[in-house]
Protein backbone atom coordinates (compact mmCIF):
# COMPACT_ATOMS: atom_id res chain seq x y z
CA UNK A 1 0.00 0.00 0.00
CA UNK A 2 2.49 2.42 0.69
CA UNK A 3 4.56 1.35 -2.24
CA UNK A 4 1.35 2.36 -3.97
CA UNK A 5 1.02 5.78 -2.49
CA UNK A 6 4.52 6.59 -3.33
CA UNK A 7 4.34 5.51 -7.05
CA UNK A 8 0.95 7.50 -7.07
CA UNK A 9 2.32 10.46 -5.79
CA UNK A 10 5.30 10.52 -7.60
CA UNK A 11 2.93 10.09 -10.73
CA UNK A 12 0.72 13.18 -9.46
CA UNK A 13 3.98 15.35 -9.29
CA UNK A 14 5.46 14.29 -12.58
CA UNK A 15 1.84 15.16 -14.22
CA UNK A 16 2.19 18.78 -12.73
CA UNK A 17 5.60 19.13 -13.32
CA UNK A 18 4.33 18.16 -17.02
CA UNK A 19 1.52 20.62 -16.76
CA UNK A 20 3.69 23.58 -15.53
CA UNK A 21 6.21 22.91 -17.76
CA UNK A 22 3.77 23.29 -20.85
CA UNK A 23 1.90 26.21 -19.27
CA UNK A 24 5.27 27.82 -19.36
CA UNK A 25 6.53 26.30 -22.57
CA UNK A 26 6.44 29.29 -24.76
CA UNK A 27 4.09 28.68 -27.88
CA UNK A 28 5.77 27.59 -31.51
CA UNK A 29 6.10 30.32 -34.21
CA UNK A 30 2.67 30.27 -35.91
CA UNK A 31 3.29 28.63 -40.12
CA UNK A 32 3.01 31.54 -42.48
CA UNK A 33 1.87 30.60 -45.90
CA UNK A 34 2.42 32.31 -48.95
CA UNK A 35 0.83 32.07 -52.16
CA UNK A 36 1.99 33.14 -55.24
CA UNK A 37 0.40 33.07 -58.68
CA UNK A 38 1.27 32.58 -61.97
CA UNK A 39 -1.40 33.52 -64.58
CA UNK A 40 -0.47 31.07 -67.26
CA UNK A 41 -1.35 34.16 -70.13
CA UNK A 42 1.51 35.98 -68.90
CA UNK A 43 4.88 34.85 -70.58
CA UNK A 44 6.85 35.38 -67.17
CA UNK A 45 4.75 33.11 -65.25
CA UNK A 46 6.94 30.35 -65.01
CA UNK A 47 9.52 31.74 -64.37
CA UNK A 48 7.86 33.85 -61.21
CA UNK A 49 7.43 30.37 -59.96
CA UNK A 50 11.13 29.52 -60.75
CA UNK A 51 11.72 32.46 -58.37
CA UNK A 52 10.22 31.18 -54.84
CA UNK A 53 11.87 28.03 -54.95
CA UNK A 54 14.78 29.08 -53.66
CA UNK A 55 13.69 31.68 -51.93
CA UNK A 56 15.60 33.09 -48.27
CA UNK A 57 12.80 33.88 -46.56
CA UNK A 58 12.59 30.54 -44.65
CA UNK A 59 16.06 31.79 -43.14
CA UNK A 60 14.69 35.09 -41.78
CA UNK A 61 11.10 33.87 -40.77
CA UNK A 62 13.05 30.56 -38.76
CA UNK A 63 11.99 28.15 -40.92
CA UNK A 64 7.62 28.63 -40.21
CA UNK A 65 6.69 29.33 -43.91
CA UNK A 66 5.25 27.62 -46.05
CA UNK A 67 5.60 29.30 -49.70
CA UNK A 68 3.54 27.60 -52.70
CA UNK A 69 3.89 28.70 -56.38
CA UNK A 70 -0.54 28.28 -57.94
CA UNK A 71 -0.90 28.02 -61.40
CA UNK A 72 -4.56 27.85 -60.87
CA UNK A 73 -6.38 30.94 -61.37
CA UNK A 74 -9.95 29.93 -60.40
CA UNK A 75 -8.24 28.40 -56.95
CA UNK A 76 -5.97 31.26 -56.18
CA UNK A 77 -9.15 33.83 -56.97
CA UNK A 78 -11.32 31.58 -54.77
CA UNK A 79 -8.02 31.19 -52.10
CA UNK A 80 -8.64 35.15 -51.94
CA UNK A 81 -11.99 34.72 -50.40
CA UNK A 82 -11.48 32.17 -47.67
CA UNK A 83 -8.28 34.22 -46.25
CA UNK A 84 -6.24 30.68 -46.22
CA UNK A 85 -2.96 32.76 -46.93
CA UNK A 86 -1.27 34.84 -45.15
CA UNK A 87 0.49 36.89 -47.81
CA UNK A 88 -0.84 36.32 -51.73
CA UNK A 89 1.95 37.57 -54.73
CA UNK A 90 0.05 37.74 -58.18
CA UNK A 91 -1.47 39.44 -60.21
CA UNK A 92 -3.82 42.88 -60.10
CA UNK A 93 -6.74 40.99 -60.43
CA UNK A 94 -6.11 38.01 -58.07
CA UNK A 95 -5.20 41.21 -56.00
CA UNK A 96 -7.77 43.19 -56.01
CA UNK A 97 -10.16 40.21 -55.05
CA UNK A 98 -7.77 40.17 -52.24
CA UNK A 99 -7.95 43.06 -51.23
CA UNK A 100 -12.21 43.24 -51.48
CA UNK A 101 -11.84 40.68 -48.96
CA UNK A 102 -9.94 42.39 -46.03
CA UNK A 103 -5.93 41.94 -47.46
CA UNK A 104 -4.08 45.27 -47.68
CA UNK A 105 -1.54 46.20 -50.19
CA UNK A 106 1.89 46.39 -48.80
CA UNK A 107 3.92 46.20 -52.44
CA UNK A 108 3.71 46.11 -56.31
CA UNK A 109 5.76 46.36 -59.33
CA UNK A 110 5.90 50.08 -60.44
CA UNK A 111 4.07 50.77 -63.35
CA UNK A 112 0.48 51.02 -65.42
CA UNK A 113 -0.53 49.57 -68.06
CA UNK A 114 -3.87 49.17 -70.40
CA UNK A 115 -5.73 46.29 -72.46
CA UNK A 116 -7.62 46.89 -75.38
CA UNK A 117 -10.35 44.33 -77.05
CA UNK A 118 -9.38 44.14 -80.92
CA UNK A 119 -11.33 43.08 -83.25
CA UNK A 120 -11.32 42.34 -87.18
CA UNK A 121 -10.83 45.06 -89.01
CA UNK A 122 -14.76 44.71 -90.38
CA UNK A 123 -16.41 45.67 -86.86
CA UNK A 124 -17.06 48.57 -86.53
CA UNK A 125 -18.03 48.96 -82.40
CA UNK A 126 -18.36 47.01 -79.63
CA UNK A 127 -22.06 45.85 -80.64
CA UNK A 128 -21.00 43.82 -83.88
CA UNK A 129 -19.07 41.69 -81.74
CA UNK A 130 -22.49 39.56 -81.10
CA UNK A 131 -22.39 35.86 -82.79
CA UNK A 132 -18.79 36.52 -83.59
CA UNK A 133 -15.76 34.19 -82.49
CA UNK A 134 -13.00 35.56 -80.01
CA UNK A 135 -10.40 33.96 -78.53
CA UNK A 136 -8.89 34.51 -74.92
CA UNK A 137 -6.13 33.10 -73.24
CA UNK A 138 -7.32 30.99 -70.05
CA UNK A 139 -10.83 32.20 -68.55
CA UNK A 140 -9.38 32.72 -64.88
CA UNK A 141 -6.38 35.14 -66.44
CA UNK A 142 -6.27 38.61 -65.74
CA UNK A 143 -6.86 39.38 -69.89
CA UNK A 144 -9.92 37.28 -69.86
CA UNK A 145 -10.70 38.96 -66.72
CA UNK A 146 -10.49 42.70 -68.38
CA UNK A 147 -11.72 41.25 -71.39
CA UNK A 148 -15.19 39.87 -69.90
CA UNK A 149 -15.29 43.03 -67.61
CA UNK A 150 -15.02 45.13 -71.25
CA UNK A 151 -17.97 43.57 -72.81
CA UNK A 152 -20.10 44.01 -69.50
CA UNK A 153 -20.06 47.50 -70.05
CA UNK A 154 -21.50 47.28 -73.58
CA UNK A 155 -24.54 44.90 -71.43
CA UNK A 156 -23.01 41.98 -73.37
CA UNK A 157 -21.29 38.59 -72.06
CA UNK A 158 -19.09 35.85 -73.63
CA UNK A 159 -22.42 33.92 -74.28
CA UNK A 160 -23.25 36.88 -76.69
CA UNK A 161 -20.37 35.53 -78.83
CA UNK A 162 -20.87 33.02 -81.12
CA UNK A 163 -17.96 30.95 -79.67
CA UNK A 164 -15.23 31.67 -77.34
CA UNK A 165 -11.98 29.59 -77.49
CA UNK A 166 -9.94 29.79 -74.38
CA UNK A 167 -5.87 29.37 -75.23
CA UNK A 168 -3.56 29.29 -72.52
CA UNK A 169 -1.09 31.73 -74.48
CA UNK A 170 -1.67 35.15 -74.92
CA UNK A 171 0.39 35.96 -78.11
CA UNK A 172 -1.77 33.53 -79.91
CA UNK A 173 -4.96 35.96 -79.89
CA UNK A 174 -3.24 38.73 -82.24
CA UNK A 175 -2.18 36.19 -84.84
CA UNK A 176 -5.81 34.82 -84.73
CA UNK A 177 -7.84 38.09 -85.46
CA UNK A 178 -5.15 38.41 -87.82
CA UNK A 179 -5.63 35.08 -89.46
CA UNK A 180 -8.89 34.83 -88.74
CA UNK A 181 -9.11 32.27 -86.72
CA UNK A 182 -10.98 34.70 -84.14
CA UNK A 183 -12.87 37.91 -85.10
CA UNK A 184 -12.01 39.60 -81.52
CA UNK A 185 -9.21 39.07 -78.46
CA UNK A 186 -7.75 40.86 -75.94
CA UNK A 187 -4.28 42.14 -75.84
CA UNK A 188 -1.93 44.89 -73.86
CA UNK A 189 -2.54 48.23 -75.33
CA UNK A 190 1.63 48.27 -75.99
CA UNK A 191 1.37 44.78 -77.49
CA UNK A 192 -1.35 45.95 -79.96
CA UNK A 193 1.26 48.90 -80.60
CA UNK A 194 3.79 46.84 -81.54
CA UNK A 195 1.50 44.41 -83.77
CA UNK A 196 -0.08 46.87 -85.99
CA UNK A 197 2.94 48.69 -86.62
CA UNK A 198 4.20 45.53 -88.16
CA UNK A 199 1.04 44.15 -89.18
CA UNK A 200 -0.99 47.10 -90.59
CA UNK A 201 -4.71 47.05 -91.28
CA UNK A 202 -5.32 43.66 -89.45
CA UNK A 203 -7.81 44.42 -86.55
CA UNK A 204 -9.18 47.62 -84.69
CA UNK A 205 -9.43 48.59 -81.18
CA UNK A 206 -13.21 48.03 -79.90
CA UNK A 207 -12.59 49.31 -76.62
CA UNK A 208 -9.83 49.88 -73.98
CA UNK A 209 -9.71 49.76 -69.86
CA UNK A 210 -8.09 51.87 -68.13
CA UNK A 211 -5.04 52.09 -66.34
CA UNK A 212 -4.42 49.44 -64.59
CA UNK A 213 -1.09 48.35 -61.97
CA UNK A 214 0.88 45.98 -64.00
CA UNK A 215 3.49 43.34 -62.96
CA UNK A 216 2.16 41.78 -59.86
CA UNK A 217 1.49 42.94 -56.36
CA UNK A 218 1.69 42.04 -52.53
CA UNK A 219 -1.01 41.77 -50.21
CA UNK A 220 -1.16 40.36 -46.38
CA UNK A 221 -3.85 39.81 -44.05
CA UNK A 222 -4.29 42.91 -41.80
CA UNK A 223 -3.09 40.97 -38.27
CA UNK A 224 -0.03 39.75 -40.20
CA UNK A 225 3.11 40.79 -37.82
CA UNK A 226 5.15 43.69 -38.88
CA UNK A 227 8.50 41.13 -39.32
CA UNK A 228 6.46 39.42 -41.10
CA UNK A 229 5.30 42.54 -43.73
CA UNK A 230 9.23 43.39 -43.87
CA UNK A 231 10.60 40.17 -44.28
CA UNK A 232 8.47 39.43 -47.42
CA UNK A 233 9.36 43.00 -48.86
CA UNK A 234 12.92 42.42 -48.32
CA UNK A 235 12.31 38.83 -50.05
CA UNK A 236 10.73 40.55 -53.04
CA UNK A 237 12.85 42.96 -53.57
CA UNK A 238 15.91 41.30 -53.67
CA UNK A 239 17.55 41.02 -57.08
CA UNK A 240 17.52 37.57 -56.96
CA UNK A 241 13.68 37.92 -57.46
CA UNK A 242 13.59 40.31 -59.98
CA UNK A 243 10.34 39.71 -61.88
CA UNK A 244 11.09 39.23 -65.50
CA UNK A 245 8.70 41.99 -67.77
CA UNK A 246 7.47 43.10 -64.67
CA UNK A 247 10.49 44.92 -63.01
CA UNK A 248 11.06 45.25 -59.26
CA UNK A 249 8.62 44.92 -56.20
CA UNK A 250 8.23 48.02 -54.55
CA UNK A 251 6.82 49.59 -51.31
CA UNK A 252 3.15 50.30 -52.39
CA UNK A 253 0.18 51.18 -49.85
CA UNK A 254 -2.20 53.03 -51.72
CA UNK A 255 -5.86 50.55 -52.98
CA UNK A 256 -7.00 53.35 -54.74
CA UNK A 257 -5.84 51.76 -58.48
CA UNK A 258 -7.66 48.40 -57.59
CA UNK A 259 -10.61 49.78 -57.26
CA UNK A 260 -11.40 50.10 -61.39
CA UNK A 261 -9.61 46.57 -61.38
CA UNK A 262 -12.44 44.59 -58.94
CA UNK A 263 -15.26 46.57 -60.58
CA UNK A 264 -14.59 44.46 -63.80
CA UNK A 265 -14.84 41.37 -61.42
CA UNK A 266 -17.34 38.83 -62.33
CA UNK A 267 -19.56 39.66 -58.89
CA UNK A 268 -22.93 37.80 -59.11
CA UNK A 269 -25.68 40.48 -59.26
CA UNK A 270 -27.54 41.42 -56.08
CA UNK A 271 -30.92 39.74 -56.55
CA UNK A 272 -32.20 37.00 -58.27
CA UNK A 273 -35.81 36.42 -59.34
CA UNK A 274 -37.92 33.76 -57.48
CA UNK A 275 -34.86 33.31 -54.40
CA UNK A 276 -35.12 35.25 -51.07
CA UNK A 277 -31.41 36.74 -50.56
CA UNK A 278 -30.25 36.53 -46.90
CA UNK A 279 -27.64 37.10 -44.54
CA UNK A 280 -25.25 35.44 -42.67
CA UNK A 281 -27.17 35.59 -39.16
CA UNK A 282 -30.56 35.55 -41.44
CA UNK A 283 -29.25 31.88 -42.47
CA UNK A 284 -28.18 31.08 -39.04
CA UNK A 285 -31.18 31.61 -37.46
CA UNK A 286 -33.33 29.91 -40.31
CA UNK A 287 -31.33 26.87 -39.72
CA UNK A 288 -31.91 26.90 -36.29
CA UNK A 289 -35.48 26.47 -37.24
CA UNK A 290 -36.04 23.99 -39.90
CA UNK A 291 -34.18 25.35 -42.71
CA UNK A 292 -31.65 23.50 -44.80
CA UNK A 293 -28.35 24.88 -45.33
CA UNK A 294 -26.40 23.61 -48.34
CA UNK A 295 -22.84 24.44 -49.02
CA UNK A 296 -22.06 23.88 -52.94
CA UNK A 297 -18.45 24.14 -52.68
CA UNK A 298 -15.78 21.37 -53.26
CA UNK A 299 -15.02 18.59 -50.52
CA UNK A 300 -11.91 19.76 -50.36
CA UNK A 301 -13.11 23.35 -48.82
CA UNK A 302 -16.39 21.70 -46.67
CA UNK A 303 -13.76 19.56 -44.90
CA UNK A 304 -11.30 22.29 -44.17
CA UNK A 305 -14.11 24.25 -42.75
CA UNK A 306 -17.77 24.87 -43.24
CA UNK A 307 -21.01 26.42 -41.32
CA UNK A 308 -22.30 24.26 -38.46
CA UNK A 309 -24.82 22.46 -39.32
CA UNK A 310 -24.59 22.35 -43.34
CA UNK A 311 -24.67 19.79 -45.81
CA UNK A 312 -22.43 19.59 -48.77
CA UNK A 313 -23.85 18.93 -52.27
CA UNK A 314 -21.01 20.15 -54.65
CA UNK A 315 -22.11 22.10 -57.45
CA UNK A 316 -19.68 21.11 -60.67
CA UNK A 317 -19.63 24.57 -62.47
CA UNK A 318 -18.37 24.25 -66.13
CA UNK A 319 -21.01 26.77 -67.47
CA UNK A 320 -19.70 30.67 -67.50
CA UNK A 321 -19.85 33.03 -65.20
CA UNK A 322 -22.41 35.16 -66.37
CA UNK A 323 -26.37 35.85 -65.99
CA UNK A 324 -27.50 33.95 -69.19
CA UNK A 325 -25.26 30.68 -67.74
CA UNK A 326 -25.87 27.15 -69.26
CA UNK A 327 -26.62 24.98 -66.64
CA UNK A 328 -26.90 21.82 -68.78
CA UNK A 329 -22.85 22.00 -68.88
CA UNK A 330 -22.57 22.04 -65.01
CA UNK A 331 -23.51 18.97 -62.61
CA UNK A 332 -25.87 19.18 -59.94
CA UNK A 333 -27.28 15.91 -59.38
CA UNK A 334 -26.90 15.33 -55.64
CA UNK A 335 -30.04 18.07 -55.33
CA UNK A 336 -32.23 15.35 -56.61
CA UNK A 337 -31.49 13.65 -52.37
CA UNK A 338 -33.27 16.85 -51.40
CA UNK A 339 -37.34 14.98 -51.40
CA UNK A 340 -38.68 17.68 -49.70
CA UNK A 341 -39.36 20.43 -51.95
CA UNK A 342 -40.86 22.83 -49.70
CA UNK A 343 -38.73 22.40 -47.07
CA UNK A 344 -36.56 26.00 -46.86
CA UNK A 345 -33.00 25.49 -48.46
CA UNK A 346 -30.09 28.18 -48.27
CA UNK A 347 -27.83 27.92 -50.71
CA UNK A 348 -24.05 28.89 -50.18
CA UNK A 349 -20.19 29.26 -51.30
CA UNK A 350 -17.98 31.65 -51.58
CA UNK A 351 -18.62 34.67 -51.17
CA UNK A 352 -20.28 37.34 -53.77
CA UNK A 353 -18.17 36.43 -56.49
CA UNK A 354 -18.51 32.66 -56.44
CA UNK A 355 -21.25 31.74 -58.76
CA UNK A 356 -21.69 28.44 -57.76
CA UNK A 357 -24.26 29.41 -55.25
CA UNK A 358 -26.11 31.78 -57.81
CA UNK A 359 -26.69 28.99 -59.78
CA UNK A 360 -27.47 26.18 -57.60
CA UNK A 361 -30.30 28.65 -56.67
CA UNK A 362 -31.61 29.32 -59.63
CA UNK A 363 -31.45 26.14 -60.49
CA UNK A 364 -33.34 24.71 -57.60
CA UNK A 365 -35.83 27.21 -58.09
CA UNK A 366 -36.51 25.79 -61.71
CA UNK A 367 -36.28 22.12 -60.17
CA UNK A 368 -39.56 23.15 -58.80
CA UNK A 369 -37.92 24.13 -54.98
CA UNK A 370 -40.85 26.32 -53.53
CA UNK A 371 -38.91 28.22 -50.58
CA UNK A 372 -35.04 29.01 -51.96
CA UNK A 373 -33.17 31.49 -50.40
CA UNK A 374 -29.62 32.54 -51.33
CA UNK A 375 -26.75 33.44 -48.99
CA UNK A 376 -24.49 35.35 -51.19
CA UNK A 377 -22.26 36.79 -48.57
CA UNK A 378 -21.46 32.70 -48.20
CA UNK A 379 -18.49 31.41 -45.85
CA UNK A 380 -16.65 34.81 -45.61
CA UNK A 381 -19.57 36.60 -44.26
CA UNK A 382 -20.12 33.32 -42.28
CA UNK A 383 -17.15 33.91 -40.98
CA UNK A 384 -16.94 37.24 -40.16
CA UNK A 385 -19.56 37.43 -38.05
CA UNK A 386 -18.09 35.03 -35.75
CA UNK A 387 -21.28 32.01 -36.28
CA UNK A 388 -20.48 28.71 -35.09
CA UNK A 389 -18.43 26.46 -37.88
CA UNK A 390 -16.63 22.93 -38.14
CA UNK A 391 -14.09 21.79 -37.03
Amino acid sequence: MRNFIKHFSLALFCGALSTVAAIAAPPPPSMTRVMVVADLSDESSDLLTVAVAGTPLQRTLGGRVAVLPMRDMHDAMRATRTGEYDVIVGPAHVAASALVYGYELIGSTAGQTKYVLVGSPTLKSLADLKGRRAYFPGQDSLRSYVARGLLQQEGMTPRALKQVTYGQTSGAGLISVAGGGAEATVALESEWKEWSQAHPKTGVVLATSRDMPSGVSVVVKKDTPENVRRAVMQWLASPDNLIPNAGRVVAASNPAPYEYVASLGLFTPADLTGVTRVSAKQAYDMSQKGARLIDVRTEREYSTKHARGSVLIPYGEKSLKALDFDSKLDSFGGIAKVDNKAQPIIFFCNGAECWKSYKASKVARESGFTSVYWLRGGMPEWTAENLPTNP
